[in-house]
């Protein structure tokens, strides 16, 4: 965590990811590793947001041209 970060709710990573808050419950609670990783306070769930863009970075997939063998 940075010193610039905040611990956001899970409805904030549900909002950031285009996901509802049961979803991100469920794919937690399964141990998913379709969501970026989280701290539990209490009984509490958050999520840093400079972790959570850095996770959302490493997802991203280049889109390359294919090419055909002729």
């Amino acid at each position: 965590m940075t010193q610039n970060s905040y611990l956001r709710p899970t409805s904030w990573l549900a909002k950031r990811l285009g996901l509802s808050v049961s979803t991100i419950e469920r794919l937690r609670a399964q141990g998913s590793s379709d969501l970026p990783p989280h701290i539990k306070i209490g009984g509490a769930i958050r999520y840093d947001d400079t972790t959570v863009e850095e996770w959302l970075q490493s997802k991203l997939v280049a889109d390359t041209p294919t090419v055909s063998a002729s």
